[in-house]
């Protein structure tokens, strides 16, 4: 791990969005490559040989180590391989940033706590700090009358004077005239007082590295000390649509054109990600003017992302170019949407992951979603989170032909107990087609119909995944 420049990190945060010339420093990297698995075996945990020389955490590397496993599964490990093979390694530089810019950015190292928080006794309640020995003759029936030099009175969070160890609210306090204090009840030491430490003791440890920074985590870290913490560098993504008939955004469509949302879509989410993105201007179906556009981006970039053109037509030319520039691992994935994705890498200055992205916006998410986001997590070191699922009841038949793992996009809502249903949840799927860009928007759960089964009945129970912040 080595500790970048700053230059390079402003470099990064420099760029944005429909840049025409974007510029980076070189990357370097450094350190074993060790992936972990994303898609689970019947091997069960544990390392696996493997034919080259990085360790999958309880995967493996082909279909002929695992036979059971899924296509999707299957294709993601080929292209770790692929990259594997030509050098590739998943990891970044790092640097330091200000706990107040550090919320979304991910640890490079391992977090302690610098002090104790509180680093001093303090007062949790307001009223009057006092020495409890002082209070153990008070009673209901027999007042104590504390003197005004035998207490101090304080609001909650002021720090303790020596020889006070208790605080008696100030609801339980009644001042005489004299000033003296009134108690009906002992208190006993340490009541209502927050202790040295009692949130964070110095040298605790706070977070791990790999951790994705919360808003609560920058102020746990800066109550114990630290001003800046150590981070992984953000990836670049870049992203490159394709179409002849594909127009910038804003732009007034004619006959047979569309606007470049994908690009907008898939920017965002590397993005949420914790990414750094360039979007390219729309390049025509011409190989030799995508070769040039992916040859200028890709010294600069972690992942390269190219948009349409990867199925077989007369203009689909994504698979040539990334043959042309380095290699393709996978060309078509028994999945669906997506079916007709494109992993690979290029090979020019250094060895880059290269994703060639189908043209119809609901594909362009799922494969976005299912290979570039867990590449994104290697490269941050992160594990890529398995959704929360919920049990739902289909609101019709959904069928899937054999052998392709399909995932459906479905509407969850709530059945109401009271019209006599079951109660729980309903899924109601919100269309198939790869091109129905508001189901993305509209679906809040995803139902996948894996490789071996043909789909479900209608009010089939089934296990929905929950989409990440959809409504």
């Amino acid at each position: 791990m080595t500790e970048r420049p700053t230059a390079a990190g402003e470099a990064r945060e420099a760029l944005s969005v429909n840049s025409t010339s974007p510029t980076l420093r070189g990357r370097r990297y450094v350190g074993p490559v060790e992936f972990t698995a994303l898609h689970p075996t019947p091997l069960g945990p544990g390392p696996v040989r493997a034919a080259s020389s990085f360790r999958l955490s309880g995967c493996v590397t082909a279909m002929r180590d695992c036979p059971d496993l899924d296509p999707v599964g299957h294709a993601f490990l080929t292209w770790q391989r692929a990259c594997a093979q030509a050098g590739w390694r998943p990891q970044l530089g790092t640097e330091r940033v200000g706990v107040a810019d550090a919320v979304g950015r991910v640890t490079a190292a391992p977090v302690h706590a610098r002090w104790s928080s509180p680093a001093y006794e303090v007062a949790a309640m307001d009223g009057i700090a006092v020495l409890a020995t002082d209070t153990t003759a008070a009673s209901e029936t027999s007042p104590l009358l504390l003197t005004p030099e035998r207490f101090d009175p304080v609001d909650t969070g002021d720090p303790l004077s020596p020889g006070r160890d208790a605080v008696v609210m100030r609801e339980h306090v009644q001042y005489q005239d004299d000033g003296a204090a009134r108690l009906v009840a002992p208190v006993t030491a340490g009541r209502h007082v927050r202790r040295i430490g009692e949130d964070v003791r110095a040298g605790e440890p706070l977070l791990p590295a790999g951790h994705r920074l919360r808003a609560v985590d920058v102020a746990v870290v800066a109550a114990a000390g630290h001003v800046d913490l150590t981070v992984w560098e953000k990836p670049v993504v870049a992203v490159l649509p394709t179409g002849d008939e594909v127009r910038p955004i804003g732009s007034v469509i004619g006959r047979g054109e569309v606007l470049d949302t994908n690009s907008l879509m898939l920017a965002a989410h590397a993005r949420e990600a914790g990414c750094a993105t360039v979007v390219l201007p729309v390049e025509r179906d011409d190989p030799s003017r995508i070769a040039a556009a992916v040859h200028g981006i890709a010294a600069q970039a972690d992942l390269v992302v190219i948009i349409a053109g990867t199925s077989a037509g007369r203009g689909d030319h994504t698979g040539t170019v990334l043959a042309e520039l380095g290699q393709v691992a996978v060309r078509g994935v028994a999945m669906r949407p997506g079916h007709p994705v494109v992993l690979g890498l290029l090979h020019l200055t250094r060895p880059v992951p290269a994703i060639g992205v189908p043209g119809y916006p609901v594909s362009a998410a799922h494969v976005f979603e299912t290979f570039a986001l867990p590449l994104i997590g290697l490269l941050l070191g992160t594990p890529t989170d398995k959704r929360p699922t919920v049990r739902a009841r289909l609101t019709q038949a959904v069928s899937s032909p054999p052998g392709i793992d399909e995932h459906i996009r479905v509407r969850l809502t709530r059945v109401n107990e009271l019209s006599g249903d079951r109660g729980g949840y309903a899924a109601i799927p919100v269309g198939k087609g790869a091109g129905a860009l508001s189901s993305l928007m509209r679906a809040n759960g995803l139902l996948r119909i894996p490789a071996g089964s043909s789909g479900h009945e209608l009010g089939a129970e089934v296990v929905v995944e929950l989409l990440r912040g959809a409504p």
